[in-house]
């Protein structure tokens, strides 16, 4: 009995040590800065142009430039939101993840989805403008097939001298891993498979 006491007052120790703990690590404010480092710290001054802070543990005091920083969570859970973050993560099978190629050594390894088409639309007010609205269209088209680049076969630009400019694409969507199968030895994505 004496040693079953004993070993119930330790583990209740230690359960209460170990949420003291978290409670003190939660009760903390956190600096995100723009190139990703998360920083625990204890906002002590915001100013206009920089932010003072202590680090838990050490009793000198810190400031760092606020063009420096993304954003700061304090430990009340509010969010100051300073500056947009140096780079993004971006899904595989998001739009602005897909490329465009013209070399078909670039897609000699990967699995063909199926063949696109993309124009600008007849508002473009320029050859650049036309471009760059066709180039979104087919990248948002292979997206939606699964695809990560897209092989060009066909560019073509249109409209001349007092004509709406215009811009033309097809090619063949490619992917980095073969279409997934359903039941009825269909592809997934409605293409025939042979």
């Amino acid at each position: 009995m004496n040693r079953l006491n004993l070993l119930k007052i330790v583990l209740g120790l230690s359960f209460l040590i170990l949420a003291v703990q978290g409670k003190s690590q939660a009760a903390m404010d956190t600096i995100f800065k723009i190139e990703g480092k998360v920083m625990p710290v204890d906002v002590i001054k915001v100013t206009p142009t920089y932010v003072s802070f202590v680090v838990p543990g050490n009793a000198e005091t810190f400031t760092i430039e606020r063009k420096q920083i993304q954003k700061i969570v304090y430990k009340n859970g509010r969010v100051e939101e300073y500056n947009k973050p140096v780079f993004e993560m971006i899904d595989d099978y998001s739009w602005e993840a897909v490329w465009l190629t013209e070399d078909k050594k670039d897609v000699a390894d990967l699995y063909r989805r199926g063949a696109i088409t993309a124009e600008s639309p007849s508002s473009s007010r320029s050859h650049k403008a036309a471009k760059k609205n066709a180039t979104i269209r087919l990248q948002k088209k292979a997206a939606a097939m699964k695809g990560t680049v897209v092989y060009v076969t066909k560019k073509m630009t249109t409209g001349g001298y007092g004509e709406s400019p215009g811009y033309y694409y097809e090619g063949e969507v490619y992917g980095l891993e073969p279409l997934e199968e359903d039941e009825a030895g269909g592809s997934v994505d409605g293409d025939v498979v042979l």
